[in-house]
């Protein structure tokens, strides 16, 4: 009887398991069609109610991001409310504290030291004709370099794709996986999860589309681990805010200098 008993209990937490994981592809899944419904009707918007935006490329590739990263926190939101048991705890979000500031630094400082590696390791596939891949607002960027549009990308980073984001990956994701997994395995699911997503936004080869979701799954490992530890969602959206803006704020330099 009590293997019988231990059988059951096995298989049930097996199914909730795999039900929780598919279900989770089911949230990104929602989350992504949102974005592209907010991007889109966003985008109508403000060129009714601002018919000069339709001549410039920057304010609408800057409006387009934004609305787009909004649909995540849009998503979260309504469905947080329409299922509000989805996550006992809720976003957890509290005032900084002291000992927050010091993960947000040693966040920051980690990111720095990722993205001068990147730099060098590009710079050295680029001289050696090694085939390298970028993400499409880069390249998008790149096209129509200017002041602007890079100083756009970097309030949008900080403002908008930074929280967006983490409301989505950290927030709802990883605090949905964190009860049916230890907190190691939510992180690295959230964390596959959330580099398999930037998949479709990489252009280039295969070599190095694998070399960009590398450094996707370490920086989301880092975003996580600090959200575990802080119990604030604050921690990871500055940290992935300001690794974005630092990552424009040197394209922008290489391109207009």
């Amino acid at each position: 009887m009590a293997t019988d008993s231990t059988f059951e209990e096995d298989v049930i937490y097996l199914w909730r398991t795999l039900r929780s994981v598919v279900l989770v592809l089911v949230f990104i899944f929602g989350a992504i069609i949102t974005s592209l419904i907010v991007g889109y009707v966003g985008i109508v918007i403000l060129d009714q109610a601002y018919p000069v935006a339709q001549q410039s490329e920057t304010a609408r590739f800057l409006a387009s991001a934004a609305f787009s990263e909004l649909g995540y926190a849009i998503f979260v939101g309504g469905l947080l409310y329409w299922k509000t048991d989805l996550l006992p705890t809720g976003l957890r979000f509290r005032r900084p504290t002291r000992r927050d500031a010091r993960w947000i630094l040693g966040g920051i400082l980690v990111m720095i030291v990722m993205i001068v590696t990147e730099y060098v390791l590009t710079s050295l596939f680029t001289f050696f004709n090694v085939p390298t891949a970028q993400n499409a607002a880069a390249i998008e960027a790149t096209k129509h370099a200017s002041l602007p549009m890079f100083g756009g990308l970097i309030v949008v980073s900080l403002l908008i794709t930074g929280p967006c984001e983490e409301i989505l990956f950290r927030g709802l994701i990883q605090g949905y996986l964190r009860r049916y997994f230890s907190t190691i395995g939510a992180i690295l699911l959230a964390s596959l999860f959330f580099a398999s997503v930037h998949l479709f936004a990489l252009q280039g080869s295969l070599s190095g589309i694998r070399n960009v979701l590398l450094s996707l799954f370490a920086l989301s490992l880092i975003l996580g681990f600090a959200y575990e530890r802080t119990d604030s969602l604050l921690v990871p959206i500055l940290i992935h805010g300001s690794y974005n803006a630092i990552l424009f704020a040197n394209l922008g330099l290489t391109n207009l200098y």
